[in-house]
């Protein structure tokens, strides 16, 4: 008999659920039984695929203790024993806003039973929690996302990741040694771009954050994306907008005291530390796995550069009416001269779930889209969208207004994206997403939308078939603004017909 032992910090109650759904997807032939501190296995069991485990510390059979790899990660992360770590390996480069629990990923990986060697594909990737998972599990992994800060935050934790750490360190040291006799050049300077931060940033602080970013550039690839990545971390901080207000306001607070290029050597040097700690355990690992700038609304092979089909599938994507990603980024994007100013509130209204939608005339046309079902929803999902436009009342302010259109866009562009990723699936592949509920009130009247239910009907209709919709009660979110996260979130898993 072998027990399953728990980590020693408190689980959220979808946690417990989901560990159990591992053990039977990884070891299908022991028997499980209640314990005090987990579950005892009678039979059946295989230490190597025990190792896979998210949610158990380890596995005991009296005599031996053997930790699972899940544990090990997080221990050597600098925390305690009785706290979940979240930032181990590279998933600290980043607080990407609204960023995958990387324990969730590896827990769908383990309950959809996903071989090591598998290709995983995700279509919404963000800050690449879901792409580096599958690297640590020996997956190949391609992740694509409309958002140009996402794919450049998610290909660094892969370059971070890559090399020994002492690497990154080394890099580091000399990028700061150099930043102090950095000169601007006089030709060739983007001056829309310098205008736009110099409106955001004091001289002081874009004088530095410029230096350090030529210093790093000078660097060359691949350790300049990792340490870029590292800087534009800080951005909003040293900023004049409002760091921990999604709005664009200005701030009111004074400014960090300690220097930009101090709390950058500091945060680097952190980063570069847990990376360090996770490659004791696991290595340095060149993975195959990318991350693309592409719709995946529009995804094809030829997107992918690859012919090869995909095992599995798994996401986390945009909510309808979904919080405005790309204007809170833009310090980043623009600093790190992925788009100009001029292009940031266009990318903003092409996002699945935009819940921009500018002028009277594009509200009109998408009333007119609505109402006719131009994009052939199945009847269910464009009857709701049409129960929520009549039900609008004169009270209601232009946002709510645009609810009733904007659902209905969320819905035609994630059929959309269900119908681009069914070709590119293997028959039978598993694809789980986790999607969050809303609620709006119209007319005096509140509307709770299942999201989660819609989709797997427009998955069906879109070449899927529906397996399953777990509850998850309230799925931890991590990064900026995680307050701003549904409190309700569901695990649904398809599969392609």
């Amino acid at each position: 008999m072998v027990e399953l032992i728990q980590h020693p910090y408190k689980y959220f109650p979808y946690e417990l659920e989901l560990a159990k759904r591992e053990v039977r997807a990884l070891l299908p032939k022991a028997a499980l039984t209640e314990a005090a501190n987990g579950l005892k296995l009678r039979g059946g069991f295989d230490p190597e695929i025990a190792s896979r485990l998210v949610y158990f510390a380890g596995a005991s059979d009296g005599d031996r203790y053997e930790p699972t790899l899940q544990s090990r990660l997080e221990r050597v992360n600098g925390n305690g024993p009785n706290r979940q770590s979240t930032r181990y390996s590279a998933h600290g480069l980043h607080e990407y806003k609204g960023k995958f629990n990387p324990q969730i990923v590896r827990a769908i990986l383990n309950i959809l039973d996903i071989p090591v060697g598998s290709r995983v594909l995700d279509p919404f990737c963000g800050s690449g929690t879901s792409l580096l998972e599958c690297v640590h599990l020996g997956m190949d992994a391609f992740g694509t996302d409309i958002n140009p800060l996402a794919i450049f935050i998610a290909n660094a934790k892969l370059a971070a990741i890559s090399f020994p750490a002492a690497v990154l360190r080394a890099d580091l040291a000399r990028s700061i040694k150099r930043e102090r006799s950095i000169k601007f050049p006089k030709k060739g300077r983007n001056l829309a771009r310098e205008e736009y931060l110099l409106s955001w940033f004091t001289p002081e602080v874009f004088d530095a954050i410029e230096r350090l970013r030529i210093s790093i550039e000078e660097v060359g690839k691949p350790m300049s994306a990792p340490l870029l990545a590292i800087a534009s971390n800080l951005l909003r901080d040293y900023s004049l907008q409002d760091p921990n207000d999604l709005r664009i306001r200005r701030r009111k607070s004074p400014l960090p005291e300690k220097p930009f290029i101090a709390a950058y050597e500091e945060a680097a040097a952190q980063f570069i530390g847990k990376l360090e700690d996770a490659q004791q355990v696991i290595g340095a690992i060149k993975p195959k796995s990318r991350a693309i700038l592409t719709d995946s609304r529009e995804l094809t092979a030829r997107a992918l550069g690859c012919t090869e089909k995909f095992d599995c599938a798994l996401t986390s994507p945009p909510y309808a009416t979904a919080l405005p990603y790309i204007d809170t980024q833009r310090l980043s994007l623009v600093w790190l001269g992925l788009i100009p100013p001029s292009e940031i509130l266009p990318l903003e209204a092409q996002l699945v779930g935009s819940r921009e939608v500018r002028g009277g005339q594009s509200k009109r046309v998408l009333l007119d889209q609505l109402l006719r079902n131009a994009a052939g929803l199945p009847e269910a999902q464009a009857n709701y969208c049409r129960m929520l436009q009549n039900a609008l009342g004169e009270s209601d302010g232009f946002r709510r207004q645009a609810v009733p259109l904007l659902l209905y866009r969320y819905f035609v562009g994630m059929a959309q994206v269900f119908s681009a990723l069914r070709p590119l699936m293997r028959d039978g592949a598993p694809f789980a997403l986790i999607v969050g509920g809303n609620h709006t009130v119209l007319g005096g009247k509140r509307f709770d939308i299942n999201t989660p239910q819609h989709l797997a009907e427009i998955a069906d209709a879109c070449g899927w078939d529906h397996i399953e919709t777990v509850p998850l009660q309230t799925y931890q979110r991590y990064g900026y603004h995680m307050d701003n996260a549904v409190t309700a979130e569901a695990m649904l898993i398809v599969r392609a017909a």
